[in-house]
This record gives C-alpha cells, structure tokens and sequence, in this order.
C-alpha cells in the first residue's frame, strides 16, 4: 500500500474543501453586511451555513482517516527500521535450545559519521565532494550514513531525499547542532517568532483567522431575547517556501586544502540562515516590513528620548489592534548601529513612569553578550530589544536611514522543518573549471498579517518606524 499517495490524495480533497468553506466565509459576510438583507438573501445565508457545516463535518472525517493512515504509515517505518537493524542468526527454525529459536542479534556499530570521528564535518563534506568525482569509497561510506539516517529519522529522511529531483544527501544531525548556533546572528528575527513544524508534505500550510466573533449584550427584560452573533472563521493559506545557500569549491580545493571543508561548511550554514532571516524581514508583498504600519519618524536633530516615545507610540497602535495584548509579546527589533547609539544617549531626566528591576539612573538596559545573543537589552518600559543587521539600512532620499519594527511575536507565525537545514547536494555544473556547486536548502513558511477588522479586512498588526530620525547615526 502507498501511504504517501493515499495521504496526498486525501489531502487534496481536504484542501479543496477547505477553498470552498473560504468561498462560503466570504459571500456569508458580503449577505450579513447589507442592511437591508432580502428574503432571497436570508435563505441564501442559511443554505451557506448548512454548507460550511457540512463542509466542516467532511474535514473531520478527513482528518481522522489522515491520523489513521499516518499511524499506520508509521507502524510500517517502525517494523522496516526494526528489520534493518536486526540481522538473523542464521541458525535454522527448531534448531538449539526453545529459547534460541528465531533469535536475532544487533550490531551496534560506530556511525559513518559522528562527533567522534568527525568533529567538524570534514570527512563528511570530503567525501561529498569525493563522491561527484567518482570515488566508490566516498559514495561508500555516503550511503552507509544515508542507510543511518533512515533508522533513527525515519520519515524526516524520505522526505528530504524524494523531494528534491538532484542527488544529495541528509547532513548529519551533530553537524546541523554545531553549525546551527554559528548562523544565528542572521537570522535574529526567524528566531524571534513565533514557531510551528512544517507539515510532512504540500506547499500550502493553513491557519485560522477569526473573521466574525460573539457580541455580548445586556438582557433589559427577564425573557427578552438576548444578543446573538454567531462565531466565524476562515482558513488562509500560507505558500511554502524554500531558503538555499550555494558554494563553489575548487577541485583543488577539496583535494588539497587543508580544513577547506570545515570552512565552507560554517559558511553555508550562515549564509542559509541569513538568507531566510533577510526574506522573512524584506520580502515584497508578504515580509513583515511588507505588511506593517508605517509609522514617521521626522526630526533633524534625533535623540532616544524622541526615538523612545516612538516606540512607545507603536506599542499603544498595537494595543489597539489586538486589544488583549499582553505587553510581554512586544518586542523592538532594530540594527545594531541604532542600538550602539542608543547606548552613547545621555539624558538628564529619568522615565515618567520606573519599571520594576530596572536602575532608576538609566534610560535602558543593556543585555552582555554582543550580537548572538537572543535579546540586546530592554528599554525603559521593560520592552526587549532584538538586533537583526538584515533590516534595511539604505531608506529615505539620502538612503542612509534604517527602519525600526514593533513586533507582535504572538502574531510572528514561522512553519519549519525541525531538522531544516538537513539536505545537501553536490553538482559538477562547473566541470570544465574543476568546480563543484555544494547546496543547502530547506522549506519554510511564514504569516504576519493574519489579524482581520470588523469587516474581514486585514489589519496591521506591527508597526515599522522610518523617517529622517533614523539616518545613520554618528558617533
């Protein structure tokens, strides 16, 4: 049986259900906002309503059936890796002593690659490189790891192996931990968000977005009939999408270099990260700087006081929108030169209101650990303060202003592999210049703008500062 096409072909059917609850969702609110709503248009209402209902009963069923087949499906891996790391005895069926019939042994053996022998991804990425210029024992050793990988990883393996129609291979695990801390300071913001696993397949994830909600009202009268506003939602749909990073190594290279391999290694981790983090920031249409409300910041003479009541100002918009914030979801994401000047501010007057834990001398707090750490600091209010160097530095008509955001994390959805970065490839594209192109790559997915108004409109959650409060500071 072919789970992962029975799995594909019911999911297909859930999508298609799911455009035709959307549609549904949309005409309901068109027929609702009519102040004057015709019988024809109150029938037509109802006949939608039974139809979503219908609908979402199908998606339940769908649902279970997709548990039952995943479970299943995994029942199966479990039996073929269990298979794989079991190797008969040999002996013949009634053989020996009862207890030794059908007995089998496991062979525990050092993996292909692994911390111990292979410390800094070295021998792995040789033999990549080996592997495309054709030497066996690199291809070997290649798929004795890949063989590894499918036991203890199972599904995360097949799929990253099948998806990708160039030949590769799954990067060890320990490499992926060792390198993955390296790349972080690109990807500030990725790291910041708010998190979900990447479904096993597609490339559309869905998430709910409340378009109508329930009206309390007061019941004047014992009996009287009180205040009704039924519940509504949609899905929206999310595109997946892929972040890559690309080297050319030289044959010469690869082959007589000394630590060549660690270095391009490190090198392709951070460049990934860096890359998801900058499409996550400035993407056209969908990035954060893309959907949140611009906020002006103007003066010639700038100071963090000016600056500080900007953020505060951005926090108040975000308030409004959400209503029920919880000011601890706030965070100001901003370059490290803006926070290295807010740091060379003085000011000879203190908060209006002092937070509790912070020095009452201080306008800020600033966080040691430089630019890897999660959180720069905290600004007078409490608020944290998130470096990321991929935000824009070259704004306004001089082009040297940055942009500062408010970010809503609560509202800063990032879909991910767990194990993204985890596939590499080598391909000899530049055979007659003795090169070698070694990919990394993995599927993402991201939303900032799920949040709708009354009517079903998309509402700016996070606010972006620019302006010409923010050219490049001096020092």
């Amino acid at each position: 049986m072919d789970f992962d096409k029975l799995i594909a072909q019911l999911r297909e059917k859930m999508n298609a259900r799911i455009s035709m609850r959307n549609e549904y969702s949309s005409e309901l609110e068109t027929l609702r906002g009519k102040d004057n709503p015709t019988d024809a248009d109150k029938a037509r209402v109802e006949e939608l309503r039974a139809g979503k209902a219908k609908i979402d009963a199908e998606l339940v069923s769908f649902d279970e059936e997709m548990r039952q087949l995943e479970d299943e499906k995994k029942a199966d891996d479990a039996i073929a890796r269990l298979a794989q790391r079991s190797n008969p005895t040999g002996a013949a069926a009634g053989a020996g002593e009862p207890e030794q019939r059908n007995a089998t042994v496991t062979v525990n053996e050092p993996r292909t690659y692994s911390r111990e022998n292979d410390p800094r991804g070295m021998r792995f990425l040789g033999d990549v490189v080996a592997d495309f210029r054709g030497d066996r024992e690199a291809g070997t050793r290649l798929s004795s790891h890949l063989r590894e990988e499918r036991t203890l990883r199972g599904e995360a393996v097949e799929r990253a192996v099948t998806t990708s129609g160039a030949p590769g291979t799954i990067i060890p695990q320990y490499l992926v931990d060792l390198y993955a801390p390296k790349g972080n300071p690109g990807r500030k913001f990725a790291d910041m968000c708010r998190h979900h696993d990447l479904p096993d397949t597609g490339m559309t994830v869905y998430i709910p977005r409340q378009i109508a909600s329930t009206t309390a009202g007061e019941q004047v009268n014992e009996l009287d009939t009180v205040a009704e506003s039924d519940y509504d939602d949609e899905l929206i749909s999310v595109k997946v999408r892929t972040a890559a990073a690309s080297q050319t190594i030289s044959a010469q290279a690869s082959m007589r270099g000394n630590g060549t391999e660690d270095i391009v290694l490190e090198d392709l981790f951070k460049s990934y990260n860096t890359k998801l983090d900058d499409m996550l920031i400035n993407s056209a249409g969908w990035g954060l700087l893309a959907v949140a409300n611009p906020v002006s910041y103007t003066s010639g003479t700038p100071t963090a006081a000016e600056l500080y009541r900007k953020i505060l100002g951005a926090s108040a918009s975000i308030e409004d929108t959400l209503l029920d914030l919880d000011e601890d979801d706030l965070f100001t994401l901003m370059r490290g030169r803006r926070w290295a000047w807010f740091n060379g501010e003085t000011t000879d007057q203190k908060p209006f209101v002092q937070q509790v834990g912070v020095p009452t001398n201080t306008f800020a707090v600033d966080e040691p650990g430089g630019y890897a750490s999660p959180v720069a600091g905290f600004l007078p209010n409490g608020g944290r303060v998130v470096k990321d160097n991929n935000l824009p530095a070259d704004g306004g008509t001089g082009t040297n202003e940055d942009t500062l955001v408010v970010v809503a994390q609560h509202e800063a959805h990032l879909w991910e592999d767990p194990s993204a970065p985890y596939f590499i490839r080598a391909e000899q594209t530049q055979a007659k210049k003795l090169g070698i192109d070694l990919v990394v790559f993995g599927f993402f997915a991201a939303c900032f703008d799920r949040v709708v108004d009354a009517q079903g409109t998309p509402k700016a959650v996070h606010q972006k500062i620019t302006g010409t409060g923010l050219v490049a500071p001096t020092f």
